[in-house]
């Protein structure tokens, strides 16, 4: 008896240590798997400059640092936008540009979506936030008319507050675009700052430049490009240049139809150090085509 005993309890400590050994296990095992999908968003143009639909996931291959990727999610199928209106309302902007601006944003708004939302920030000396997210788009319409331009720019600063601000948007899919006609001229943040936030935010910039002809003002319309491209290509999306600022209803129906006519592309990224910036790049197998993807990369975790 006292035999059966002792094996009874040897049993049930030995079920006790192995069940606390598998759930030890277990929970490690979770632990190391942990891997977040690197989702983003892609447009495809062909040499004519036109949208390319109807891709499927074969015709597409991601790059990570180089590397091909297995796209484990893919779908063709709308996801409703949180885009925040950046607009430049400085001294240079007053009168024809900032009427055109006005403009252009409307017919902007009335392009979006059910399920959109829009938000307007402005920004001279400082940022200033105009209008919270909404879907009421009157609401911003409004906010337009009474604009007036003045003082500084302060660009830097501007982009960095949109994107603390954007984290409040109720859509998961978020989109900058900015609207200025001139360098960053005031403010506390630096160009350099500004790329590694927008690259950590993971979120797209739209950005168009409204620039003169003059001969004058050849070395700053240079600087401007060179400035947007940068913050573009950190955060994925796509740069403009105007002369004419009668061309920003043009290019805002361009960049509307870009946003509205995106794949939505998903991979599980390779296992690297923590905090190391790892580059995207998608193509098609289709030669001829191009393709902007909504971010440029993104900084690994654990």
């Amino acid at each position: 008896m006292r035999n059966a005993s002792r094996f009874l309890l040897a049993l049930a400590l030995g079920l006790s240590l192995s069940f606390a050994s598998g759930l030890s296990q277990t929970v490690n095992y979770r632990y190391g798997i942990k891997v977040e999908m690197v989702d983003l968003y892609a447009s495809v143009y062909n040499r004519d400059g036109k949208l390319v639909k109807g891709l499927s996931r074969e015709d597409f291959v991601i790059y990570d640092d180089g590397v091909p990727q297995a796209i484990t999610q893919f779908s063709r199928e709308y996801i409703p936008l949180s885009v925040l209106i950046l607009l430049d309302t400085s001294g240079s902007m007053a009168g024809l540009k900032l009427d055109s601006a006005r403009r252009s944003l409307n017919q902007f708004l009335k392009r979006l979506n059910r399920g959109d939302e829009a938000m307007l920030m402005t920004f001279q000396s400082r940022p200033h936030i105009t209008q919270t997210f909404t879907q009421d788009l009157d609401k911003i319409k409004n906010s337009l008319k009474r604009l007036e331009g003045n003082g500084s720019t302060a660009l830097y600063d501007a982009i960095l507050q949109s994107l603390d601000v954007i984290r409040e948007s109720n859509n998961r899919r978020r989109t900058l675009l900015l609207i200025s006609d001139g360098i960053n001229t005031f403010g506390r943040a630096a160009l350099k700052d500004t790329v590694v936030t927008l690259r950590r935010s993971g979120v797209e910039l739209y950005a168009i430049g409204i620039e003169t002809d003059s001969p004058e003002e050849a070395q700053e319309r240079t600087v401007t490009q060179a400035v947007l491209n940068q913050l573009t290509s950190s955060a994925g999306g796509q740069a403009f240049m105007i002369t004419d600022a009668s061309d920003l209803a043009r290019i805002c129906r361009n960049i509307s139809d870009q946003m509205h006519n995106q794949y939505s592309l998903g991979y599980y990224p390779p296992k690297t150090k923590e905090g190391e910036w790892r580059s995207i790049r998608i193509v098609t197998k289709t030669p001829g085509l191009t393709v902007i993807p909504s971010k440029a990369g993104y900084f690994s975790s654990k």
